[in-house]
């Protein structure tokens, strides 16, 4: 390992360099961030990093850390208990003021180790603080590995009472059928899956230093900002190396498992190339009005290219709001034609499936994208034409929508529209102009702005620096369900925007309730 930096660059067979690995990154981001999103609204709790923290006890060689702080200060309680407030009155019943986190996370893992007899209030909560964290690094001794790509592993949990916590552990130790390794340091507990894993935690960590002493993830931390409920930070050199055998391997890391169901890896793609570099940052924030997921990506490269080498647009959502005020879904992107294009330039292989799409519709590539696309898209849709179920089961009629595209062709995306609708019964979307817009209609649609309205404005704000972005309207699809009150369910959003060095992620749900 290098002192304080990570692993050393990963061995493998050259592959071909190109640009296409930002277009499927930056939209599973935005994927895997919403979830997070969705998941912190149903996980209330927050945090405030002062004290001992974790990354005080793991090794500057870590390429993966995760961290969470349950402990509440007076600022951030407040600003806990404004948005708590605001939540769908249908969930805030189902919130206990007196319930203890950690208590879940314990009872899983005591069910999950079978172990009979033991429980959280006698063996855990004597103890156990309210700080957690959990580091992932290339061991120099093999048999420190967790599974078979290579990963160590190993958790750091507060302990507030280090000889109770000494005798729990000891006592559970001796329950168990493997081999786990404890050591009690700086007021945590550090957890290794075998000894030689706690040996090789502690040789790094005496020849390179700890986490919190590696310059790159302080200085990348900071810039996400700090007062987070959960955060985690990432090497993408190893962990884009070791991605895809951990995703496919049988240890017990449970990558890509979420309720039994596969999550999109937006890092997977990365596996396909040999120069992988960058470092991603992530931080879960709950704010009086909304809960907010933020990720950077800093100094990105791929077998030798960089966002720097893409000519990006100026960014700027400004078309979306300019969608109908009745949108319940909307897409959105400024200079998708031009990266797309320029990756195209590259490797027009990598883009046949879409050129023959395009070719079907009387276009070329990558001319024909700006044709349709123009310089900035939106794309809102504002009745599903049936219910969610039948809209996503392919049994809806045809839905309302809007499409603006601000610097493209009329005449070509009319010609298009006529092209796909050709044989149906339907009617294609009427195209219409607006300025420099190009406005393409089906069904019915309001007749005010998206961008005026408060929900809008609050879930897509701080959006000026965003190239992609996506919203979602919550209340009408409440409104299909037995809630009692869909207005308090308000929307989600999300944007990612790029500069020359770094791609910022941000992911928002901002209810409407009793606030």
């Amino acid at each position: 390992p290098q002192p304080g930096g990570g692993p050393a660059p990963m061995p493998g067979a050259p592959r071909r360099p190109n640009r296409t690995w930002m277009v499927p990154v930056a939209a599973g981001l935005g994927v895997v961030m919403m979830a997070g999103t969705v998941w912190a609204a149903t996980s209330v709790a927050q945090n405030v990093f002062v004290g001992a923290q974790p990354e005080s006890v793991v090794p500057a060689s870590s390429f993966a850390f995760a961290k969470l702080d349950l402990r509440p200060s007076g600022g951030r309680l407040a600003a806990y208990a404004q948005f708590v407030n605001r939540l769908p009155d249908s969930m805030r019943e189902d919130i206990d003021p007196e319930a203890d986190p950690a208590k879940e996370l314990v009872d899983s893992y005591i069910d999950n180790a079978d172990l009979k007899g033991v429980t959280y209030e006698e063996h855990f909560e004597p103890w156990m603080g309210k700080r957690f964290g959990a580091a992932v690094w290339i061991p120099d001794n093999e048999d420190a590995a967790s599974s078979h790509a290579g990963e160590a592993v190993a958790l750091a949990i507060e302990a507030e009472d280090e000889a109770a916590a000494e005798d729990s552990l000891t006592e559970i130790q001796g329950r168990l059928e493997t081999e786990p390794a404890f050591d009690l340091r700086d007021g945590f507990v550090v957890l290794t899956e075998n000894p030689t894993a706690l040996t090789d935690l502690d040789s790094q960590i005496s020849s390179g230093g700890t986490l919190e002493e590696n310059d790159a993830y302080t200085q990348d931390m900071e810039a996400i900002g700090a007062e987070n409920l959960a955060s985690a930070w990432m090497d993408l050199e190893p962990l884009a190396f070791l991605g895809s055998e951990i995703s496919g391997g049988t240890g017990s890391s449970g990558i890509d498992e979420y309720g039994g169901v596969r999550r999109p890896d937006p890092l997977e793609s990365l596996g396909d190339y040999e120069d992988v570099s960058g470092r991603m940052a992530l931080g879960l924030r709950i704010e009086p009005e909304y809960v907010e997921l933020r990720g950077d990506v800093f100094d990105a490269g791929v077998d030798g290219t960089t966002f720097a080498d893409y000519e990006l647009s100026e960014p700027g959502l400004q078309v979306m709001g300019d969608l109908p005020d009745d949108t319940m879904a909307a897409v959105s992107g400024t200079g998708i034609s031009e990266a797309v294009g320029q990756a195209y330039e590259d490797n027009p292989e990598d883009f046949a499936e879409l050129e023959g799409m395009m070719s079907e519709l009387g276009l070329t590539m990558p001319d024909g994208l700006t044709s349709l696309l123009g310089q900035s898209t939106a794309l809102g849709i504002t009745d599903l034409g049936g219910s969610v179920d039948q809209f996503f089961n392919g049994m809806s009629g045809m839905p309302s929508l809007q499409y603006r595209a601000e610097g493209a062709d009329s005449g070509a995306v009319e010609d298009v529209l006529q092209r796909m609708w050709e044989g149906s019964y339907d009617a294609p979307p009427g195209v219409t102009s607006e300025g420099s817009a190009t406005i393409a209609t089906s069904g019915t649609t309001g007749t005010g702005r998206l961008g005026d309205d408060p929900v809008y404005q609050q879930t897509m704000a701080e959006t000026g620096s965003a190239h992609m972005g996506m919203y979602l309207d919550l209340r009408p699809i409440a409104e299909g369900t037995d809630e009692d009150a869909p207005e308090q369910w308000g929307a989600l959003g999300a944007s990612v925007g790029f500069d020359d060095t770094t791609m910022t992620m941000h992911a928002r749900w901002a209810p409407s309730g009793n606030g």
